[in-house]
């Protein structure tokens, strides 16, 4: 078959999908690989603004955050320690799914006959999701979708699971994004979300204890050191009871850190019947970890590092905690949300 038998056979999209949308799909971009194609839903004008937002930073965003083993971890603790049942060959919507790589893949491996649809506003991002299935034989069993998943973009009661790996809390209305899983997922479907929460505020105090503690000893941390701190101190700050409305708020990239109630709240409201979580951080050197952490992905330098005064102040917050409190005031956690029947 030559390469333009393999493009033009790379544009006809799989029945499975096709039955997915009310309104047609066409081809958006094609990689190097000639069966990845992305596509756009036909009449949209979201495929028209994506390489201003996203184009120029999309393959260092996939270089930074890619962390496939760390998802498929996830993913297979949420599955086994709050017992989901999963069809075997599940129809799956992935919202924000970017570059594919936390949730995606892992899906690929962990229901190995399932059929899924990958959702971006970033067209850049999922060309390398496309390429991947191609060099991997899977283009027939994934369908990379240039829209916004919030939107009434899919037919209703078609999935039986939908997936969001840390997709929530960049959005200025988080419910939109539930009401848009809820309306997707069959009777007794389910969505499985990684989200950041309120627990936080722990590391914030934490970190300004440092900051403090740093100018009374007039040891002055290392620049870079202080300059993650101080950011992370003002992020934990301006994501903690945000006022969606504010000016600016539209602006940030990550604007939430939920509390349990409040996403148990939204979830009923959006038309969900279970609201379960599952904390991921609750280990006994929890703080000092995700400081560490932090000051690597903030700074870029994978050799800076605290004093150890400082990180015996972290110590200290995790001594002070039990496991207990530390599973309620998480940091990060899976949400498994279930439709009613």
């Amino acid at each position: 078959m030559s390469e333009t038998q393999r493009r033009a056979e790379a544009t006809t999209l799989p029945d499975w999908a096709a039955a997915l949308f009310g309104r047609p799909l066409v081809p958006l971009a094609q990689g190097p690989i000639p069966s990845a194609t992305v596509w756009a839903i036909e009449g949209d004008r979201i495929a028209g603004r994506i390489s201003e937002q996203f184009k120029a930073g999309a393959g260092e965003y996939h270089a930074r955050y890619a962390a496939s083993a760390h998802f498929q971890s996830l993913f297979e603790q949420t599955l086994s320690k709050l017992g989901l049942t999963v069809p075997e060959a599940p129809l799956i919507f992935d919202m924000g799914s970017g570059s594919g790589v936390n949730s995606i893949v892992p899906c690929f491996s962990l229901f190995p006959g399932a059929r899924q649809v990958a959702s971006d506003l970033s067209g850049d991002l999922l060309v390398m999701l496309a390429d991947y299935a191609a060099a991997m034989g899977l283009s027939d069993r994934v369908v990379c979708v240039v829209m916004d998943a919030m939107g009434a973009n899919v037919l209703p009661e078609r999935f039986d699971l939908v997936t969001g790996a840390s997709i929530l809390h960049h959005l200025v209305r988080p419910v939109h994004g539930l009401q848009a899983a809820a309306r997707a997922l069959k009777p007794g479907g389910q969505a499985i979300f990684f989200e950041p929460f309120d627990g936080y505020g722990l590391l914030r105090l934490a970190y300004e204890r440092i900051l403090a503690e740093a100018a009374l000893r007039g040891e002055a941390l290392a620049p870079e050191a202080e300059r993650v701190l101080r950011a992370m101190t003002a992020d934990i700050a301006a994501r903690t009871n945000p006022d969606w409305r504010a000016p600016g708020f539209s602006n940030m990239d990550d604007k939430w850190l939920f509390s349990r109630e409040a996403f148990e709240g939204m979830a009923r409201n959006a038309g969900f019947e279970s609201v379960r979580f599952l904390p991921h951080n609750n280990h006994p050197t929890l703080y000092r970890d995700v400081a560490a952490v932090q000051l690597r992905l903030g700074s870029g330098l994978d050799d800076l590092t605290l004093p150890a005064w400082a990180n015996d102040i972290l110590d200290g917050f995790d001594r002070a905690l039990p496991m207990a409190a530390k599973n309620q005031m998480m940091l990060e956690g899976s949400v498994v949300l279930t439709r009613a029947a």
